[in-house]
């Protein structure tokens, strides 16, 4: 095997638990042939954590897929957790090998990928380069980039926000709960009752509500729940995604700290657009197949009762093509756009008021 000899590759020692820690995940494998890639995938991640954190870059184990048993298991990863950034995913070779396998497992929701060579005695592992993205099961070594474009990803302006995290409760800087940033007769003023104290008119309405969605759609009987659980059940069952949209709401208003319901967060868009309060919502609720139901709400900001005229809301592909665009009228007071996504997936969302926009980045 053979570098150029102007190809940045740095060298980091194997502690002892570092071998213990990958002999403990290989053993929990059936057989001997996935025992040695679990090894050598730990050992991997492992390796380019240490090196990570010599420079001061937070990581989280914990947080990696390759740090989840059933997905050790059932897939070939070796990814790394990187708060606020992303998965880098960390492959293996031996130093006898010159091609390094990179399984479609990996090809989705990383940030790149760093290769990690072992030496025979599994003391010291070499992190030859880097590449931002594969489209192949196998890449020779001599294609990959220098360490440094890794530092150029880890060091970007844009600030990619993981959607995916958030269901695992780590939340990107500056995203916070709705109601801090919006205000809660914002959100859902139909139940809102600021001059009436009394809680069971709350809880009819509610009450009310939930029996009209069982009753909007066929496929799921009214069970006889408490309206809590009741909503939880017909997230869980029905095919309708309106009525799935609607239940969550409801379940926020009931209990925001339900997971059933998704995760919704909040950033205050207000510096980009002058005197005009904006804030921008996000919603994220799991689905039945895997993929993600997303909702990008736009909000006037805290205090606002309406939106200003002609406020636009965009979503952008990965490649910059808009896939939709909504726009405020008078007196709305939030305008919206629901669609799905799959994991890996990347999409902007954009908020424009006259020449003044910005753009959200997000990566699920």
């Amino acid at each position: 095997m053979n570098l150029s000899t102007q190809q940045l590759t740095i060298s980091v020692p194997i502690t002892e638990a570092n071998r213990i820690k990958a002999s403990n995940f290989a053993q929990e494998q059936s057989d001997s042939e996935k025992a040695k890639q679990v090894y050598h995938n730990t050992l991997a991640v492992l390796v380019t954590n240490n090196y990570l954190q010599m420079l001061d870059v937070s990581t989280s184990l914990q947080h990696s897929y390759s740090w989840n048993a059933v997905a050790r298991v059932s897939t070939d990863i070796a990814d790394l957790n990187l708060p606020l950034i992303g998965h880098l995913e960390c492959r293996p070779i031996l130093d006898s090998e010159d091609t390094c396998y990179f399984p479609k497992d990996t090809w989705n929701n990383r940030i790149g990928y760093v290769v990690v060579q072992f030496d025979k005695s599994y003391k010291q592992g070499t992190l030859l380069g880097f590449v931002p993205q594969v489209s192949s099961t196998k890449l020779d070594i001599k294609q990959l980039q220098s360490l440094d474009d890794l530092f150029i990803v880890l060091h970007s302006d844009e600030t990619v926000v993981q959607l995916s995290n958030w269901l695992e409760n780590i939340i990107d800087e500056g995203w916070s709960n709705v109601e801090s940033i919006i205000g809660k007769k914002a959100i859902n003023p139909v139940f809102v009752f600021a001059d009436i104290p009394d809680e069971d008119i709350k809880s009819h309405k509610i009450e009310d509500a939930v029996g009209r969605l069982y009753a909007a759609q066929d496929e799921i009987e009214k069970v006889d729940l408490d309206s809590e659980k009741a909503l939880i059940h017909l997230l869980k069952n029905t095919l309708n995604e309106e009525i799935r949209w609607k239940a969550a709401e409801l379940l926020w208003e009931i209990n925001p700290e339900n997971s059933a319901g998704g995760i919704r967060k909040a950033v205050d868009l207000g510096m980009h657009f002058g005197e005009n309060l904006i804030a921008l919502m996000v919603a994220i609720l799991p689905k039945p197949d895997g993929s993600m139901a997303i909702l990008t709400r736009v909000y006037p900001g805290y205090g606002e009762n309406y939106l200003p005229q002609g406020l636009q809301l965009s979503g952008l592909d990965a490649i910059g093509k808009s896939f939709f665009t909504v726009s405020s009228r008078n007196k709305d007071n939030y305008i919206q756009f629901k669609f799905t996504a799959e994991l890996g997936d990347k999409f902007n969302i954009r908020v424009a008021l006259n020449d003044a926009n910005i753009t959200e980045s997000f990566v699920l």
